[in-house]
């Protein structure tokens, strides 16, 4: 079935009103009918499964026949500190991020970072959270992940990040993900960053170490920035969430 994240207020007991947006995805693209069955989710982690009962040009009305927790958000909530990069590889990081299971994105701007302006025109962050969003309805989420301000790399540690806090580098003296996570009780919050194209610098490394966090090792091989964000995710996920 497809799936719609809508606002709290879309919601009157039963009665779903699905916004303009959507109902347009509707009746225009999907072409579903008085009968079809969606499920429609509030962003809380419940979803319900919804039967159109009214599709026309005025609105498009459904009525939830049944509610139930998402069963496929993840079970640790994984913040991912992402340096500004190329616009085409920041929002794949915020698809596949997603899809793979962060729960927070948050934009840092480091001293190699090609992006150095932390205002975000609002054009800009209403496309980011049109991405994260689509992904969430894609990949089955129960929650969209939250979209921060950007952030310098001081300004979020100073923030004191959720701990354990890792720092993917690639002069990381073979400490891996694993290693931290592996070992000791299971962390219900995990910190990941991840630099721009050009890595972090030794001191930023520094300052992060300072504050607590972990710098670890991908492997052998050195990956792009985009490559890093999303192997790195994938193996905080495997440690703590599947199976």
């Amino acid at each position: 079935m497809h799936r719609f994240f809508v606002a709290p207020e879309c919601f009157a007991g039963d009665r779903v009103v699905l916004p303009e947006q959507i109902a347009h995805q509707i009746r225009k693209v999907l072409r579903l009918r008085a009968g079809a069955a969606i499920v429609v989710l509030d962003n809380t982690g419940c979803e319900y499964e919804v039967l159109l009962r009214q599709v026309d040009r005025q609105q498009v009305v459904g009525e939830a026949v049944a509610k139930r927790p998402c069963p496929n958000e993840p079970s640790v909530y994984l913040t991912l500190y992402q340096a500004l990069m190329k616009r085409d590889k920041f929002e794949w990081v915020l698809q596949k991020g997603t899809e793979i299971g962060v729960s927070h994105f948050v934009p840092l701007v480091t001293q190699r970072s090609l992006v150095q302006d932390i205002d975000i025109k609002e054009g800009k962050q209403l496309r980011w959270e049109k991405i994260i969003t689509e992904a969430a309805e894609q990949s089955r989420r129960g929650c969209i992940p939250s979209l921060h301000p950007p952030q310098t790399l001081a300004e979020a540690l100073a923030a004191q990040p959720p701990q354990p806090g890792l720092i993917a580098w690639e002069e990381a003296d073979g400490l891996t993900i694993r290693g931290v996570l592996g070992d000791g009780e299971r962390p219900s919050h995990v910190s990941l960053f991840i630099g721009p194209e050009g890595g972090f610098a030794a001191e930023e490394v520094a300052a992060a170490q300072e504050a607590g966090l972990k710098a670890v090792t991908l492997g052998k091989r050195i990956l792009r920035a985009e490559t890093a964000a999303l192997v790195a995710s994938a193996l905080v996920m495997h440690e703590l969430d599947i199976i």
